[in-house]
């Protein structure tokens, strides 16, 4: 539908109709999530219906994917029928192993027809959906639990009376967040849609705390300035230009310069999608985060999916990690790595593979991913050494904290890394990327190997001797090196632990 005016549109101004028909969409949730905060607050039921119809009206009618919204529709009644079906623990099982082999067919078919294609379809807003379908499946099976059972986040999420498919589909197509997400709890939809966060406990009368449209404004022209960017630099700066001679014939330096650049440009894409989701959602109400401890202003960020100037500053690959797709990390520790968990038993390396396999999976199947996925954890680990070892030398006693050259030069070498690595995730081919690599002479991969093997070396932690007696220089030797193999081995596991531990607990915040 629309075809005449979106292909018009399109070659007036020279951008891709699908991506054109996407942006429409985004743009079309401000004025629909305006309209849709002052719809009565004592009907919730009206509420639910507007949000599903405008969601369908937004997939079929402006994106013009009806086979898309049979992908999403199907797999949505799919898990509320089995999980209305099933009571115990295999309820969420099953939906997680359906959800994720129903998106996996959809990435393999994508990826066969269109290898390394950029048109638009249904395996993006399906992302979010297998995210949202298997956190409601185990949320219901959580209120069906013993709550003593439960941990503190399980018992607020915890869905205790089973929903109406129309309250569920509300859930599912809450039009501002269907195409590109962010991903949200069902419980925390349910509070904002009945407005009990803001309900005075004694007049029972709606209190809308300041900043909502401010806070939706913000976000809105900063994915207008991002789309700026991406206009101007995305085509001066392509990434597939590294696989150019002309690129590959320029100095190692402008080679690596270029890098940064190109991998820099890539992520407004990212940044614009992402915050112009967050504005829609922020517009029609939700994502209210309480206040500010310090200002006591009221927060809107409880739907942002990225925090850009945590990210672009991060000092760490963890510190960008905890910044990036937060909603999605989110998802990993709740529904993934907590889930693989025995009761009482405490998480280790089975777990923590688990998770960044169903995060590897759930991205899809280019060889690409999976490069950066196992370069970047090799990065934590370095990166947890160069902490443990080096940053205690440059603390200063008097303050603390760290000096601002060791924090830039992080942020320099942090930023760097991640760039260099996001090579394999933005060519795709396992060939493009061991090629650029090379052309690289894989500067950042022999980095941090020499980070991992050295720093306990040159930079040992002082530790108290167990015993007083003299040792021998080969026993020094021999007891040195165990440390430090032994030491990697934990890092490199401690590591992304952290990371899922840490990564939902940023109010703000790779791929």
């Amino acid at each position: 539908m629309l075809d005449s005016f979106f292909g018009s549109l399109s070659e007036a101004v020279s951008f891709p109709e699908d991506q054109l028909r996407c942006l429409s969409a985004l743009l079309l949730s401000y004025p629909l999530a305006l309209a849709f905060r002052f719809l009565p607050s004592n009907n919730p039921g009206l509420k639910h219906v507007v949000s599903v119809l405008t969601s369908f009206f937004l997939i079929v009618v402006v994106v013009d994917d009806l086979v898309g919204l049979m992908h999403l529709l199907g797999s949505s009644i799919a898990v509320w029928r089995v999980m209305g079906s099933v009571q115990g623990k295999w309820g969420p099982r099953i939906v997680f192993i359906g959800v994720m082999l129903h998106m996996s067919v959809s990435h393999l078919i994508r990826q066969f027809n269109d290898y390394r294609g950029y048109k638009l379809d249904h395996t993006g807003p399906q992302m979010i959906l297998t995210m949202k379908l298997t956190s409601w499946a185990f949320n219901v099976y959580d209120g069906r639990r013993n709550p003593k059972e439960l941990s503190r986040y399980q018992k607020e999420h915890a869905i205790t009376q089973f929903p109406s498919l129309l309250h569920y589909l509300s859930y599912v197509f809450f039009f501002p967040a269907v195409l590109v997400g962010p991903s949200f709890e069902y419980m925390d939809y349910i509070r904002f849609i009945e407005l009990s966060q803001f309900r005075d406990a004694k007049t029972g009368k709606i209190h809308w705390p300041a900043g909502r449209i401010r806070s939706s404004m913000q976000s809105f022209f900063f994915a207008l300035i991002a789309l700026a960017s991406l206009a101007i630099l995305g085509p001066k700066l392509d990434v597939l230009w590294t696989l150019d001679p002309a690129w590959k014939a320029l100095p190692w330096v402008l080679r690596f310069g270029y890098v940064q650049l190109a991998a820099f440009a890539a992520r407004f894409k990212y940044y614009a999608v992402w915050k112009m989701a967050e504005g829609a959602c922020v517009m029609a109400g939700f994502g209210y985060n309480g206040q500010d401890p310090k200002t006591g202003a009221a927060l809107w960020d409880a739907t942002s999916n990225i925090n850009v100037w945590a990210y672009e500053t991060g000092q760490s690959i963890k510190t960008l990690a905890d910044n990036w797709n937060m909603g999605t990390n989110k998802w990993l520790k709740h529904s993934v790595y907590f889930r693989v968990v025995s009761p009482g038993a405490k998480p280790g390396p089975i777990e923590t593979f688990a998770t960044f396999g169903v995060s590897a999976f759930w991205h899809g199947f280019y060889p690409g991913y999976y490069l950066m996925f196992a370069s970047s954890a090799t990065a934590l680990t370095a990166g947890k050494l160069l902490r443990s070892h080096l940053r205690p030398l440059f603390i200063s006693v008097a303050t603390g904290k760290t000096p601002l050259v060791y924090n830039m030069l992080g942020m320099l070498l942090t930023q760097a890394t991640i760039n260099y690595m996001s090579m394999s995730f933005l060519l795709l081919t396992f060939q493009d990327s061991i090629q650029v690599w090379k052309d690289l002479y894989f500067v950042v991969h022999i980095g941090i190997l020499f980070i991992t093997v050295l720093t306990p070396v040159l930079f040992p932690v002082k530790r108290k001797s167990k015993k007083g007696a003299e040792k021998s220089e080969s026993e020094k030797v021999k007891e040195l090196a165990h440390d430090v193999a032994e030491e990697v081995a934990a890092v490199a596991v401690e590591a992304p632990i952290e990371v899922l531990n840490d990564a939902s607990s940023a109010k703000l915040k790779v791929l």
